[in-house]
């Protein structure tokens, strides 16, 4: 293969796919997706609905738009979320694919990306290809490298989490390669690992929990707690996991011990309230009373342990540094024709549609820029 592009897109996921949408028709486009198929991980958001945005964006107006011109109605629940109104995935997966038809874009799928070089005023792009069945562990049985050409190139690969679905972290290793520098990577939107909760697997409450470092409260967050083998889940805690993290050169097990969280599992009771009880059933679970009594019910002391690893991660916490980066148009301030959008970037937000909100509006603002270029010249 040896062929020449306006723009390559390494990444067919949600910046990807919205930068592609968004660039003018008569720029000849390539996607290049390591996947066998086109925004896997945005099938798997919003437990299989795709939490699109959030009213609290600030961006959330021109990314409604930006559907609804696909052709894509929505609704916003009570929480501020934004889903399809069909409440199914596959159907923004299945909007943007439709817009990439209308456009100049060729989307190779099952090519994992090698190298990006500068050659000749513009890029180089080598990346191996999957030819024919793969393994019982998901390898492909057989490959080829094909290298191809483009005048611009929009890395859109995603962060480290959700592994199974393809984001491993290559945009980081390309970005590197081409001169720029990443800040510290570690797992958020996850499970906090607080001990030995078997007994608890399972359940579900309403709660308060507060987040210490060194014995002072940084953060707190309310809603369901999900209890897990050997840990708290649940939206609540997992916004929480962004403050988690080692400082430079500290030790991870040296940075957890720092930490600690402290559960009311009866937030919508006072303390006179709980004294006039003589037991914490009837707030709570029977099971979850028999291990929890009322002088620990407004604030159950737990360590944290750990933070579940990238497998586990909604997000990657780090990424491209963001002075490195024009935040209009998402253009490398390092090497003219790059351009970074989505999670590769050191960006993060909390649960809710923050993260994909990220990816449509980086994804925007890139093709923008890039179709503005095009009006003169690559």
């Amino acid at each position: 293969m040896n062929r020449s592009y306006d723009v390559c897109i390494i990444g067919g996921g949600a910046a990807g796919l919205a930068a592609a949408a968004s660039i003018d028709p008569g720029i000849r486009t390539c996607i290049l997706e390591k996947n066998e198929i086109l925004g896997r991980k945005i099938l798997a958001t919003g437990g299989g609905r795709c939490n699109l945005t959030n009213a609290g964006c600030e961006g959330v107006s021109a990314t409604l738009d930006f559907f609804a011109l696909q052709g894509l109605e929505t609704y916003c629940d009570e929480e501020g979320r934004y889903y399809p109104y069909s409440g199914c995935a596959s159907d923004v997966v299945e909007v943007l694919r439709r817009a990439l038809d209308e456009k100049s874009c060729e989307a190779l799928t099952g090519c994992e990306v090698q190298e990006v070089r500068q050659a000749d005023g513009g890029f180089e792009i080598a990346f191996r290809k999957s030819a024919g069945k793969r393994s019982a562990q998901g390898r492909p049985e057989s490959s080829y490298v094909s290298v191809i050409r483009a005048e611009a190139v929009l890395i859109a690969s995603g962060g480290k989490a959700a592994p199974q679905f393809g984001t491993t972290g290559d945009g980081y290793r390309l970005a590197r390669s081409l001169g720029h520098s990443i800040t510290r990577l570690y797992p958020i939107l996850t499970g906090i690992e607080c001990g030995d909760l078997s007994d608890l697997k399972g359940i579900r409450a309403r709660g308060k929990v507060r987040l210490l470092k060194d014995g002072r409260t940084i953060a707190e967050e309310r809603g369901e707690i999900q209890f897990t083998k050997d840990g708290l889940s649940g939206i609540c805690i997992f916004d929480l996991t962004p403050l988690i993290h080692a400082e430079e050169g500290e030790r991870p097990q040296d940075a957890f011990a720092r930490y600690g969280l402290v559960v009311d599992l009866a937030p919508d009771f006072d303390q006179e309230q709980i004294d006039k009880r003589t037991s914490t059933f009837g707030i709570l679970s029977s099971r979850l009373a028999a291990r929890i009594g009322l002088d620990e019910i407004k604030a159950w002391h737990l360590p944290v342990l750990g933070i579940k690893g990238w497998r586990d991660a909604q997000a990657s916490a780090g990424g491209v540094r963001l002075e490195e980066v024009d935040p209009e148009s998402m253009e490398s301030k390092l090497v003219p024709g790059l351009y970074f959008a989505g999670e590769i970037l050191d960006i993060q937000g909390p649960c809710g549609g923050y993260n994909l909100q990220n990816a449509w509006e980086t994804g925007r603002k890139a093709a923008k820029a890039i179709n503005e270029k095009r009006k003169g010249t690559f």
